[in-house]
């Protein structure tokens, strides 16, 4: 207040105002202090929505994305990425009062007169957002989609508490069993692909699955398997652990006697170790290998194994596993994961012709890639839902002994719990009044696809089931990132 009114009287020394008119003065200089204080205000303001409005539009443009490559993945079309760099955006602010005064005399009465004048407060700000986009064509990112999703990669997701059964069910592109006896050993693959009938029709129903009884088999046990795994997880049976495994750098350059201690140094500087295997030594690494096992354990002689009787038992009192009394033995995808389950990049054979193989049956899961895991999403839908309109006889495994085979050989939707009967993604369909609305949705060739969930699902838990999986397939497909100082300006879009 004090600052006003010191303006304001100096301001008034040049003429004799009245007081009307020093109020309007004192008005007008106070609105010029004012106006920087007005215009911090609306640049904080200004901020705020723009930061709201990048942050929604590049949320949406980043599900459309994902979303259009799943369309395209559907009709067996090429992908497309198309990554927003960095964004830029410039702020000019400013403020200015153009005005005019007089003063004027009158010509009968020098004592009459006044000064007239006016002023117009004037305020600009302006916004200049640069906006790069670079499309994902370079060698290293075109590896990084053909590539088998890392382990470590499943392992990080199921610590973060995804379900087991959706990361098996989209991340798995099959499961092998290898079964080591005395005579023989054989390796089981269960794929993880919904069968063609042989006759299809255009709405993939009243199809024919005799063709390939085997294709079918193994999809449901691979189901079967996703229900299982999902129910130890959830009851709190399938534990992730892990030990320390010794890697040789070469098999052929061992030391006969124990290394000095100078080498053994020399190692440890460069994150090696020295260790006897045999009756020689070799220099190599110490590789952490995870794995799922089994819980709780019981004493079997002398060690500790899972206690496959007490887990059987309960996932048979529960009402919503009661497909699982139907089909293939219960017992023997138990006995598949008693020992723990590994998962591999590739395949992994070489335990049959190895001579230290351990007797029995080990399984581990062959991941897909980027690109493979997102087209099984896109292209799973029209078959499942022909097998679940079809629901065909599931024929039992050519690798059971008949007596792990059932008598009775179920239907498809006997055989599968009801919490795996839907297919990875349901991306097309008739909205319903019921359906929640949908996160994203694109129109490609004719056809509308969206991403939503019904109000009232077959089963609780799998109340966000498109809405998880797309989430999933989201932050899976963000590790094909771009470096942007590694593009040439001709493939920057600006």
């Amino acid at each position: 207040m004090e600052s006003r009114l010191s303006v304001c009287v100096v301001a008034s020394t040049a003429w004799l105002y009245t007081p009307a008119q020093r109020g309007r003065k004192c008005l007008l200089l106070s609105l010029i202090a004012l106006l920087p204080l007005g215009l911090s205000g609306c640049a904080a303001k200004r901020l705020k929505l723009d930061f709201t409005g990048f942050e929604k539009v590049y949320a949406e443009t980043s599900n459309q994305e994902v979303l259009l490559n799943l369309a395209r993945l559907e009709h067996r079309d090429p992908t497309y990425f198309f990554k927003i760099g960095q964004i830029t955006s410039a702020y000019k602010m400013a403020a200015s009062l153009t005005g005019s005064g007089s003063y004027s005399v009158a010509t009968s009465n020098p004592q009459l007169g006044g000064p007239t004048g006016g002023g117009t407060p004037s305020v600009s700000m302006e916004n200049d957002p640069i906006f790069t986009f670079i499309p994902v064509n370079d060698e290293t990112n075109a590896q990084l989609l053909l590539k088998p999703v890392p382990a470590e990669t499943f392992y990080i997701l199921y610590q973060q508490g995804w379900r087991v059964d959706q990361l098996v069910r989209l991340m798995v592109d099959r499961i092998e069993l290898t079964r080591v006896t005395a005579e023989k050993c054989t390796v089981e693959s269960i794929r993880n692909v919904p069968p063609l009938a042989s006759s299809q029709l255009e709405d993939g129903f009243d199809a024919d699955y005799s063709r390939d009884p085997e294709a079918l088999t193994n999809y449901v046990t691979f189901l079967r398997t996703s229900a299982v795994v999902y129910w130890l997880q959830k009851h709190g049976h399938l534990l992730l652990r892990g030990s320390n495994t010794f890697v040789p750098y070469n098999l052929n350059s061992g030391l006969d006697v124990a290394p000095r201690a100078q080498d053994v140094v020399s190692a440890s500087q460069k994150s090696a170790v020295w260790e006897q295997v045999g009756s020689k030594w070799f220099l190599g690494e110490k590789v952490f290998s995870p794995a799922f096992s089994l819980y709780p354990l019981h004493s079997n002689g002398s060690k500790l194994v899972p206690d496959i009787e007490q887990i059987e038992e309960e996932i048979m009192a529960d009402p919503t596993m009661k497909e699982l009394k139907q089909g293939a033995a219960l017992k023997v995808i138990l006995h598949s994961l008693s020992d723990g389950f590994s998962i591999e990049g590739s395949d992994h054979q070489d335990s049959c012709t190895s001579t230290s193989a351990p007797q029995g049956l080990t399984a581990h899961l062959v991941m897909r890639s980027l690109i493979g895991l997102m087209a099984a999403a896109a292209q799973e839908q029209r078959p499942f839902d022909s097998l679940a309109h079809t629901n065909p006889v599931v024929p039992s495994s050519k690798f059971l002994s008949q007596d792990e085979q059932a008598n009775v050989q179920p239907k498809f939707v006997d055989a599968v719990p009801a919490i795996e009967r839907v297919p990875l993604l349901r991306l097309t369909g008739e909205s319903k009044s019921e359906e929640m609305e949908p996160v994203i949705q694109v129109n490609y060739r004719g056809r509308n696809y969206r991403i939503a969930d019904e109000k009232q699902a077959a089963v609780m838990d799998n109340s966000y089931w498109n809405r998880d999986l797309f989430r999933l397939i989201g932050q899976l497909s963000s590790q094909v990132t771009v470096d942007i100082s590694k593009f040439p300006l001709t493939e920057i879009l600006q």
